[in-house]
C-alpha cells in the first residue's frame, strides 16, 4: 500500500470518528411527554438540590438525558438549548414543557402538564416538588421550552430561536401567584439560586469554548493516529 493511499484512508477514518463525536446529541430523546410528566408526578414531595425551582429543572434535564444548566430561572429565556429543543416567547405550552417566568430578580421555572396543572419547587415557600392547580399563565409568564420528546411529530426545528408571539398578557394569576407578583423577595420569586441575567451569555461562551477544546483534542488524536499508520 502506497504512502499516499495510507494518508487518504487515515483521513477518512478520522472524519468518521469526529462525526460520531459531534453527532451524539443530534437525535431526539426516547422519553415521551407522558413519561416526562409521570416522572415529575412520581417525585411529588421530593426535594431536589436545595429545593429551588431551578434544581427541579436541572433534575428534569438529567432525566431527559441532557446536561443541566447552573443558572437562574429567568436565564432559561436565553440559555443555549440542547439539540432539537425549541423555545417560544409567549407561546402556548405543551405537556412536559418548561415554563419560564420573569418575576423578581431570578425569575421562576416550572413544568407544564395542562393549563391548570403545573409542577414547581420553591413554590410559596415549599422547598420540594409540588403540584399547582391554578392557571399556569400570569403577567410575568415569559414563554416555554419544548424538549424534543420521542412522541413529537416531525416538525421543522427552530433551535434556540425565540418567536415573539406574546400570549396571555392579561391573564390574572390566582392563589399564591397574585401575592408573589407584588413581592419579588418572597420565597417564590426571590429565593431561587443561580446567576443573574448575564448567565445566559456566559453559558453560550462556555459552550463555544468547550467545543473548541474538544476539537483541539480530536485533532491531536488524529495527528497521533496518522503518525502511527504512516510509520
Amino acid at each position: 500500500m502506497t504512502q499516499k493511499l495510507k494518508r487518504i484512508l487515515s483521513l477518512a477514518l478520522c472524519v468518521m470518528m469526529l462525526a460520531g463525536v459531534f453527532g451524539i446529541n443530534a437525535s431526539a430523546t426516547s422519553v415521551t411527554s407522558d413519561e416526562a410528566v409521570a416522572w415529575v408526578k412520581s417525585n411529588l414531595g421530593h426535594r431536589f438540590g436545595g429545593g429551588y425551582c431551578v434544581d427541579l429543572i436541572e433534575a428534569y434535564y438529567e432525566f431527559l438525558g441532557e446536561s443541566p444548566n447552573d443558572i437562574s430561572g429567568r436565564s432559561y429565556a436565553s440559555v443555549n438549548l440542547p439539540d432539537g429543543w425549541t423555545r417560544t416567547q409567549g407561546g402556548v405550552p405543551q405537556k412536559g414543557d418548561i415554563l419560564i417566568y420573569t418575576n423578581g430578580y431570578n425569575g421562576h421555572v416550572g413544568i407544564y402538564e395542562s393549563d391548570y396543572s403545573t409542577y414547581h419547587q420553591n413554590w410559596s415557600g415549599c422547598m420540594y416538588t409540588v403540584q399547582y392547580t391554578g392557571l399556569y399563565s400570569w403577567r410575568c409568564y415569559w414563554g416555554c421550552i419544548h424538549p424534543n420528546f420521542g412522541d413529537d411529530p416531525q416538525t421543522e426545528e427552530t433551535g434556540n430561536e425565540s418567536v415573539s408571539t406574546y400570549h396571555g398578557a392579561d391573564d390574572k394569576p390566582v392563589s399564591v401567584f397574585a401575592a408573589a407578583e407584588l413581592a419579588p423577595d418572597s420565597p417564590l420569586t426571590g429565593a431561587d439560586s443561580g446567576a443573574p441575567d448575564v448567565a445566559g451569555a456566559s453559558d453560550k461562551l462556555s459552550s463555544v469554548m468547550g467545543f473548541f477544546a474538544l476539537l483541539i483534542k480530536g485533532l491531536a488524536f488524529i495527528s497521533s493516529l496518522l503518525d502511527k499508520i504512516i510509520k
